[in-house]
């Protein structure tokens, strides 16, 4: 039996208007479509789809020059988009509005599965800054693992679902307003499945998923790719549903001449297209006389050229034109052609009122290491909540979100009793549960800075059958890090953990005077810290705790500066941050707030003319920024502030403070200004320019200007407005698979002026 209204007819539109507790599988044992359908006895007509990426747009020209001319469809197949559109069209949706779902989606977020910065818990924003290398590796029982496609499906899965809403569990895809299947290939074995029943959000995806782009779709056991490796033109498949006229339309792009395969991605290109172009052409081989091949002229089209829609809209309505013949042969009557799309129209209002009917039980499955209640709290989902499919969207962002998970699938069912179930599935990524970071940056000034960073880290998690999770870090360059933190969430939710980390670092510090490279140190420290935080919202975490570090300060010969100190502190930590891009943000605010209570105990060193310093301190030093970020259309304010310092009025060589860079006082090298007291402000104006790229993907380029004031000082009664430097800087940068990429140029009143070339490194 159908978990679903599988037979709509006017008396099933009827029947729930005279009592919405009418069950429609029991309407549909007791009737049968044909018993209605006047058009029964006439010749069938079957349409074959074929794949075809963004040039899929004139398969809804064809649909519209069909529809004007009363041709009704009895079967539909379909492939990759090809399956998209027929999927559409078989739940009843008619031309135009598979154009206006088609238009309104946005179909280059379907090609970026990663979560959105701001959508991250506080803890992985940070690593989202950090590690910004978009490799994915993972590890299990010693063996190095890797996803099995650069992207997950989870953004494209969303685009299936924003078309059409949650489209129940169906035993049968014969009983859809249109007898409908989607072709697709087992990558296994290579041959062709076709996809008759179940999900049918899912089958549409399948057939349209890229091996190697998008991986497989595990459906019933099968990985399942794209059906256009094996059947682009599925004419054999309709006709064996049982049509007697097909009509297929082919949009499969033709083999590029030899003077156009000039480059790797050209013979790639080349390759694809010798796989789908042989299977269409023996399915065109095998067309009868009686058969109609369209082929839309969509030269001008490229796969991925989902702007270019439009033209695929009107090149498929022409093409089917030029047919007008043979199809206005196939033309039903005024009568039974309006009884036709009342028929598909009343299926599709069934669907829709089943889609706002409130969910009556909500199932979450996850073979993760995330506990099932924190997965639910992130769904935010209940039983009685009528929830339409941006809100599902929604739902299912959250829950990928928690960067736990390869796949996040939701699926609706109907039960014996008619309860509208809600199942999401909550798929662990397949190459872990132990995973590998990557990050990089490379910062230029081409003068005194060339920093290149590596930061790698490697990730245990679900320690000792715990949630425990076990880091190990390590970081090259000026400053070169050693590390392992454990992190315990102390229940279920993850509202409370405990915060274990050992560090060493090997640091070297630049001492400039007039901007000038003057004194070098190095400083080697060790240091452990313990703290109990709590996760205040996704945005904000207090902690609490303390520090114990050791070190030894070496310096220039012409002091002889060789310090060992010890330092223990208690500490508190708040920070907030909702910006949805740490460097280029258009929205959001990021505060931080450090107070430590220091003590102290460093090697005195006695220096001509200043005599002592250094020795035993006990202070209190705080830190705290604040970045706001503001947008109107494509302009955007940010605001910076920066203050730390001590309530001491010694020198300190251990609790400095650094000034100096792109955006951090422009003008001035990385680092230029050391000391124990600091001031910052800066107001940056930047202007997104989206150019169009590869595909039609839009690429932001961010081209902005600063203001900025501070300094640095060794006293805290040094402090003073007349002392700050006055900054300003021009720059044009954008964000890439590396982090962000920006060129700029930075000036102050002291005369000094800074280009700087910046990859991967935030600012």
């Amino acid at each position: 039996m159908s978990n679903f209204p599988i037979r709509v007819t006017a008396l099933l539109v009827a029947a729930t208007l005279v009592s919405p507790t009418v069950s429609a599988n029991d309407i549909e044992q007791s009737i049968k479509v044909d018993d209605l359908d006047p058009t029964a006895k006439r010749r069938k007509i079957g349409l074959a789809l074929s794949g075809g990426g963004a040039k899929g747009a004139a398969h809804v020209g064809v649909l519209r020059y069909l529809e004007a001319n009363n041709i009704a469809i009895d079967y539909i197949t379909g492939t990759s988009i090809g399956a998209y559109v027929g999927g559409l069209y078989a739940l009843g949706y008619n031309a135009d509005e598979i154009e206006a779902i088609m238009l309104e989606l946005d179909w280059s977020s379907g090609f970026d599965d990663s979560v959105p910065r701001m959508a991250l818990d506080f803890h992985d924003k940070q690593d989202f800054d950090r590690f910004n290398l978009p490799f994915d590796f993972g590890s299990l029982d010693g063996e190095l693992l890797m996803p099995k496609g650069v992207l997950r499906g989870q953004t494209m899965a969303n685009l299936y679902i924003r078309s059409a809403g949650m489209v129940p569990r169906i035993a049968s895809f014969d009983d859809l307003a249109i007898p409908f299947k989607a072709i697709s290939t087992d990558i296994a074995t290579g041959r062709a499945v076709v996809l008759e029943s179940g999900n049918l959000l899912a089958a549409m995806q399948a057939s349209a998923s890229v091996p190697g782009i998008l991986q497989p779709l595990d459906i019933n056991g099968r990985y399942l790719v794209d059906g256009g490796m094996v059947s682009n033109m599925p004419v054999d498949t309709v006709r064996a549903m049982g049509a007697d006229i097909v009509i297929a339309v082919d949009i499969g792009a033709e083999l590029a001449p030899k003077e156009d395969l000039q480059d790797s991605f050209a013979i790639l290109s080349q390759l694809s297209t010798m796989m789908t172009r042989a299977n269409a052409v023996e399915q065109i081989e095998n067309l009868q006389p009686q058969d109609i091949l369209i082929r839309p002229d969509i030269s001008q089209l490229d796969t991925t050229d989902f702007a270019s829609m439009p033209l695929g809209f009107e090149k498929g309505e022409l093409a089917a034109s030029v047919q007008v013949e043979q199809l206005t042969a196939l033309a039903a009557s005024t009568d039974d052609f309006a009884h036709y799309q009342a028929r598909r129209q009343q299926y599709k209002q069934s669907l829709q009122a089943f889609q706002q009917r409130p969910v009556d039980k909500v199932v979450v499955v996850s073979n993760s290491y995330e506990p099932i209640e924190k997965i639910s709290a992130a769904l935010g989902i209940s039983k009685g909540d009528t929830v339409d499919r941006e809100e599902i969207v929604v739902a299912i962002d959250r829950v990928y979100a928690l960067n736990s998970f390869e796949r996040v699938e939701a699926e609706v069912t109907e039960d014996e009793a008619q309860q509208k179930i809600l199942t999401v599935n909550a798929k662990e990524k397949s190459w872990g549960p132990n995973f590998f970071d990557i990050g990089f940056s490379l910062e230029e000034d081409f003068s005194e800075i060339s920093d290149i960073k590596l930061d790698l880290a490697y990730t245990l998690n679900n320690v000792a059958d715990t949630q425990g999770r076990l880091r190990f870090e390590l970081s090259s360059g000026l400053e070169k890090v050693l590390g392992a933190e454990f992190l315990l969430p102390l229940d279920s939710l993850d509202k409370y953990y405990w915060k274990s980390r050992y560090r060493f670092k090997q640091e070297q510090q630049l001492y400039f005077w007039d901007n000038e490279r003057s004194l070098k140190t190095l400083t080697k420290s060790h240091k452990i810290s313990s703290s109990i935080g709590i996760n205040l919202s996704n945005d904000m975490i207090v902690e609490l705790g303390f520090a114990a570090e050791t070190g030894n300060i070496e310096g220039p010969t012409i002091i002889s500066l060789d310090i060992d100190y010890q330092s223990y502190s208690s500490f508190i930590i708040a920070s907030y941050d909702s910006l949805d891009s740490y460097s280029f943000p258009s929205k959001g605010t990021q505060i931080y707030f450090k107070g430590a209570y220091n003590d102290d105990n460093l090697d005195q060193l006695t220096l001509p003319i200043v005599g002592d310093v250094f020795g035993d301190t006990k202070q209190f030093n705080y830190e705290f920024s604040f970045k706001h970020a503001r947008s109107i259309a494509r302009h955007t304010l940010i605001n910076k502030v920066k203050v730390s310092g001590t309530n001491s009025d010694e020198v300190s060589l251990i609790h400095i403070h650094k000034l100096g860079g792109f955006l951090n006082l422009s003008g001035l090298h990385k680092d230029a200004l050391v000391g124990s007291q600091l001031s910052y402000a800066s107001l940056v104006y930047q202007y997104r320019v989206n150019w169009q790229g590869f595909g039609g993907i839009s690429i932001p380029l961010y081209i902005g200007a600063s203001a900025e004031a501070g300094n640095v000082w060794q006293y805290k009664d040094q402090r003073g407005l007349d002392d700050l430097i006055y900054a300003a800087s021009i720059f044009v940068g954008t964000e890439t698979d590396f982090g962000p990429a920006v060129l700029g140029f930075g000036v102050n009143d002291q005369q000094h002026k800074t280009v700087y070339l910046t990859l991967g490194k935030t600012f």
